[in-house]
């Protein structure tokens, strides 16, 4: 099947587009391809080389050549390295100064501890001494109402012994006194009796 329109043209797009494209590829083969690789490989291993060569010449160079000093460079060189001396001493003196802060800040800090501890320590003692003196206390009040309590009791049994004597003496005077009444009656009675028997 064939088209008047352009002719060869487009007999050229058909077989163009059953092939797939109308462009052929750069690696045609495998081979062509591997043999690419190598000479990348090839290419890359010289560049290696080449650089790996110059650095080391370009070290012995500067290792290998010595500089003229003019005497401005000198003064220049000592000025720096005084500048860097001094620098670094004075970096030294400020951290010194900065380590013997700390040092103080530390040893402030130490003591105002042991200072509070010690403070701490004087409130317990204090407190314990507290709590001592009031169970202290405490118990001298309790042995002086326990004194008080048994003198009340050694009084009231005193009086009770004293009033118990009394009243045995008083109930001895009374009992005394009812037998000499007796006594005293019986004798009457015995004198009315023997008067009136004399008296018959």
């Amino acid at each position: 099947m064939s088209l008047t329109v352009g002719g060869s043209h487009m007999l050229l797009c058909r077989t163009a587009i059953r092939r797939g494209s109308t462009k052929k590829t750069l690696h045609t083969s495998a081979s062509r391809m591997k043999a690419i690789e190598n000479q990348s490989r090839r290419n890359n291993l010289k560049l290696l080389t080449g650089v790996g060569i110059f650095g080391f010449t370009a070290v012995v160079a500067a290792n290998a050549t010595f500089v003229t000093k003019t005497p401005e460079l000198v003064a220049v060189e000592e000025e720096a390295e005084t500048v860097e001396t001094e620098k670094v001493e004075i970096e030294a003196v400020e951290a010194a100064a900065v380590d013997e802060e700390t040092a103080v800040a530390e040893a402030a800090q130490i003591a105002a501890e042991k200072a509070l501890a010690a403070e701490t320590i004087k409130i317990a003692a204090e407190e314990a001494e507290a709590v001592e003196a009031a169970r202290m206390a405490a118990e001298e009040v309790a042995a002086a109402e326990a004194a008080r309590i048994a003198a009340e009791e050694a009084a009231a049994a005193e009086a009770a012994r004293m009033a118990a004597e009394e009243a045995t003496a008083a109930e001895a005077s009374r009992v005394a006194a009812e037998e000499a009444a007796a006594a005293v009656a019986v004798q009457i009675a015995a004198e009315k009796a023997a008067a009136a028997e004399a008296a018959t």
